[in-house]
């Protein structure tokens, strides 16, 4: 996780969870909250937090969609975020989404799979906030996985800057390279953060800002970046 070089001091406003029973989250906090003196990190870190208990106390087969719900129910911070929450189960990743965070599935060096940003339009995602019941407006996924998978876990920092194939291939190579999904990790958000700041060249996001008219705009967005990236690996334990 980097933060914006602004954000730095507080911790930036993405948040995530990991646990050791398959369990995955990430969530960006809206910034403009900021304008009303409120932290945006805080909601994102406390929806992340609640979901981290839930399944470290839940049934290991616990549905995303519920766990997310009840995660957003009990959050008592302001603000606002988008959300990912996803599960390993099996072969099967479930997983539940609002907004512009997303996953990649990536096999033998392609991409297969990949969630859809939910938008109302350009720069202006999908969001959960304090009080609100997402259940309604969650999309949801169940990918059947194969030995070898890799899932790249992230918000719009990551999506934003580099695309597909990029990651892809950053994955691919690393493979080949021996790195481990942690360093893996590193790698992509360091190679995001490097994109956001750059004023030059092509990006997800100048792509999707010269198809709305700002046809002027080059470069990579300077933002927070939040990634997590998952190696399936057959469980050989009886």
């Amino acid at each position: 996780m980097l933060p914006h070089p602004t954000k730095a001091s507080t911790g930036g406003e993405d948040a995530y969870f990991v646990t050791r029973n398959n369990w995955v989250g990430v969530a960006d906090g809206v910034g403009q909250w900021a304008l009303e003196g409120i932290n945006s990190g805080l909601y994102a870190q406390e929806l992340m937090e609640n979901c981290r208990k839930l399944v470290s106390e839940e049934s290991p087969s616990a549905d995303p969609r519920q766990v997310l719900v009840m995660s957003a129910m009990e959050a008592k911070s302001a603000g606002s975020s988008t959300v990912l929450v996803a599960s390993l189960i099996g072969q099967t990743l479930h997983v539940v989404n609002l907004g512009d965070s997303g996953f990649i599935v990536i096999r033998g060096g392609s991409v297969i799979v990949k969630s859809s940003p939910m938008t109302h339009g350009f720069n202006f995602p999908y969001q959960i906030e304090r009080g609100d019941d997402p259940s309604l407006l969650l999309e949801s996924y169940d990918i059947t996985l194969n030995d070898g998978d890799v899932i790249v876990t992230a918000t719009d920092g990551l999506f934003d800057n580099l695309y597909d194939h990029e990651i892809a291939s950053i994955i691919q190579n690393s493979l080949q390279s021996g790195l481990g999904p942690k360093e893996m990790a590193t790698l992509l958000a360091e190679k995001a953060h490097e994109r956001g700041k750059s004023t030059s060249g092509s990006s997800p996001f100048s792509d999707a800002a010269r198809a709305v008219g700002y046809n002027t705009y080059i470069g990579g967005k300077l933002d927070d970046v939040t990634v997590i990236v998952s190696l399936v690996k057959v469980n050989t334990k009886e």
